[in-house]
């Protein structure tokens, strides 16, 4: 992994679910799936930021322990988001860091640190579900 200011926090464990918020664009962030004949996550939902941050995630074990729903995610994001999940053990799994950075808005925000070229977001989304369809919206 590339120099940065962030470790991987070995008090998430690996079955800790990441919660992405994901928008609704066809064909950008969600693409149909004609052989399941369902919607499913592209490769682009799992970017890093373009500012050049990591990728933002929300962490599953501190919304429980806040008694928060995951839907409760998507709460505070104006627009049309689904909410997809994976386990903290397929970012690992890929490369890929985990690190706790909540924000006074997000006290379970976290994030997805390392390189991640196609592959790696490709194995994520396919190793990703829906939390939150974006069925409704598209």
């Amino acid at each position: 992994m590339p120099d940065h200011p962030y470790q991987d926090d070995q008090t998430i464990s690996n079955d800790v679910l990441l919660l992405r918020r994901v928008p609704c664009l066809p064909n950008i962030n969600i693409v149909w799936d004609g052989n399941q004949e369902c919607w499913r996550p592209s490769s682009a939902s799992f970017e890093d930021h373009p500012n050049g941050t990591p990728m933002s995630i929300a962490l599953s074990d501190v919304l429980a322990q806040l008694g928060r729903n995951y839907e409760s995610v998507l709460e505070a994001v104006e627009g049309e988001f689904a909410l997809v999940g994976f386990t903290a053990e397929v970012a690992r799994a890929n490369g890929q860091g985990v690190a706790r950075e909540p924000t006074p808005e997000e006290p379970a925000h976290g994030v997805v640190f390392g390189d991640k070229p196609k592959r790696v977001r490709r194995a994520i989304a396919k190793n990703s579900r829906w939390i939150v369809s974006p069925d409704s919206y598209v």
